[in-house]
């Protein structure tokens, strides 16, 4: 079950690092833990139970604030063990060069002090990477002086003038640039010992860095009297078991080959049968939420988890485009039972995720709310104004822009508003023959129609509807007199026709909790429907949701996630 973000604490104020050596540290209100491992997965799970144990002790969810190589990370650690990733931004996606160079220690002061003789040379830090990375340990500067231990800078994360003694020989050394690696020299072996990069000559260091080729093996030459001769530098193939050369008794890649015999008559095969040389993707897609997707963030490719497969496979559904246009009416003959958000957001999560071509249709018989809880454009157009220009919409030569006059686009939801009529002063209702009219012109330009309803299940409009219909949404919050009109407007429509009957059966029911904490009201709810339709999603309650124009990223995460599953299931009925 997903971490209520919104129970999180910001105290105690817990950062973590990871370096790239494999060490870090977890501090919590500036006390600092270390952490140290052999792999990068090694100290993650150290890093991992840290946090667990500082949640436990806390015993509430707490957010922590992760620096590694890959980027920034916040995570939600729950008491109970549990950790989320609450939001993750990429090492490209960060201020450059990442960590900040005023944050950390200079990359001279990435090595310790602890193994290497005292008098390693300056040219020690420019030797082969792994040496630079830690095999010679002493702090240097690049004019070659050795820096004092006092010196290295503090740990970035905390930025509070506090000295760890534990990490004062692992100053924070990141080195993300793929361009800097280019200029690092070819590993050596890790035989040879540090104190020989620092006897050796520079001109000697070098040669062995920039060589690619094996030359041949000089003569000796004879030395002079009383010269002392140098090791030559090591390198992996010098390290490497001498092999005697044998002639080769197989023939080379260059060498020419015998034909091969000719396919007899039963070997050969029809082209037609010949299968496809394209590989069908076997390996799903690593997790990109929860625990498993921030740690893929390091490199690992862990799988997702049961809830982000469930996520992946309504997207799946919502994403799909069908042969012909669809219609989705939304009905319930109580005022209030949340009909114009449901038609609001089911219309952005096919818009989001489908591509657009989503209309959201007002089909009140005179005045409804949809245009109050949406974005308005740059006309105030209604549907009366569709009826209206009806012949030129309708003409062959009509194109698809033309309908921009009339709808009123939602820029962040991808889908278009028809509005209702919006003069309070009006008396024209909407008729059966208006009604097919606009919805002619709708499934001319659009493959889904959401239609909102008014309250009156007797209206011509709404009659007219019904019979357009592919698929019956009926939402309810969780109010006992919303929930009896849901239940008697499925009634009505099952007793119009055997067409309408077989709507009723394939509905869709939603309930919206409208007040916080009724998730058993909701849940009772919905299980008294079941019997009896298709599918029943529940929708937590959001204030997003009560009142004002509506916006999808606006929702909690948690609703979001339900008006997704709202949204597949209609897709299934499609």
């Amino acid at each position: 079950m997903a971490i209520d973000r919104s129970q999180a604490l910001d105290q105690p104020v817990i950062t973590a690092l990871l370096r790239a050596d494999h060490t870090g540290l977890l501090r919590v209100d500036g006390v600092a833990q270390p952490l140290h491992g052999t792999s990068e997965g090694e100290a993650l799970q150290a890093l991992i139970g840290l946090i667990q144990n500082e949640a436990s002790k806390v015993g509430q969810t707490v957010r922590v604030t992760v620096r590694a190589r890959t980027g920034l990370s916040i995570l939600l650690a729950a008491p109970d063990g549990s950790i989320e990733e609450e939001s993750f931004v990429p090492f490209e996606d960060l201020p450059q060069p990442w960590p900040p160079a005023e944050e950390d220690a200079p990359a001279d002061a990435s090595v310790s002090e602890a193994d290497a003789p005292a008098d390693v040379a300056a040219d020690a830090v420019d030797a082969p990477a792994d040496v630079a990375a830690g095999r010679v340990d002493t702090p240097t500067t690049a004019a070659g002086q050795e820096v004092d231990a006092d010196d290295v800078a503090e740990d970035p994360i905390e930025g509070s003038g506090a000295h760890d003694e534990e990490f004062d020989d692992d100053a924070d050394d990141y080195d993300y640039d793929d361009g800097d690696s280019a200029a690092l020299p070819s590993p050596v072996s890790a035989g040879r010992p540090a104190s020989d990069f620092a006897a050796a000559p520079e001109a000697e260091i070098s040669t062995q860095q920039n060589s690619t080729l094996i030359e041949p093996e000089p003569e000796p030459q004879p030395e002079p009297e009383g010269a002392t001769p140098e090791p030559a530098p090591a390198t992996p193939e010098a390290n490497a078991p001498a092999t005697p050369v044998r002639a080769s008794t197989e023939p080379s890649s260059n060498a020419p080959t015998a034909p091969k015999e000719h396919m007899s008559e039963q070997e050969r095969r029809d082209l037609l049968d010949a299968p496809s040389f394209l590989a069908l993707p076997t390996v799903a897609e690593p997790a990109r939420r929860g625990f498993a997707g921030f740690m893929n963030h390091f490199g690992l490719h862990l799988a997702p988890g049961p809830d982000e497969r469930s996520e992946r496979a309504d997207i799946a559904e919502v994403s799909r485009h069908f042969d012909a246009h669809r219609t989705i009416s939304v009905i319930n003959r109580k005022g209030g039972a949340n009909k114009t958000p449901t038609v609001v957001n089911l219309a952005a999560v096919f818009g989001r995720y489908g591509g657009g071509g989503v209309l959201a249709w007002d089909n009140n018989e005179t005045m409804g709310t949809l245009g109050w809880r949406t974005e308005q454009g740059a006309h105030e157009s209604t549907v009366l104004d569709v009826l209206a220009s009806a012949d030129e919409l309708l003409d062959t030569r009509a194109e698809f822009g033309q309908m921009s006059g009339f709808v009123h686009h939602q820029q962040a939801d991808k889908f278009d508003v028809l509005r209702s009529d919006e003069d309070a002063t009006g008396i024209h209702e909407m008729t059966a023959d208006e009604v097919d009219v606009v919805h002619s012109i709708a499934a001319k330009y659009y493959r889904l129609i959401f239609m909102d309803s008014g309250n009156s299940d007797r209206a011509e409009n709404w009659l007219r509807m019904i019979d357009h219909t592919d698929q019956l949404v009926v939402p309810t919050t969780t109010m006992e007199d919303r929930a009896q009109a849901a239940l008697l407007t499925l009634q009505a429509v099952q007793s119009r026709s055997e067409k309408a009957a077989e709507l009723a059966r394939n509905a869709v029911v939603v309930v919206s909790e409208w007040q916080p904490k009724e998730s058993s009201i909701s849940q009772r709810m919905a299980d008294d429907f079941r019997p009896y339709v298709r599918d029943v999603v529940i929708v937590p309650f959001d204030p997003a949701l009560k009142a004002g124009r509506i916006q999808y990223d606006g929702l909690q995460p948690t609703t979001r996630r339900a008006w997704l599953a709202a949204a597949s299931a209609v897709a299934r009925g499609l």
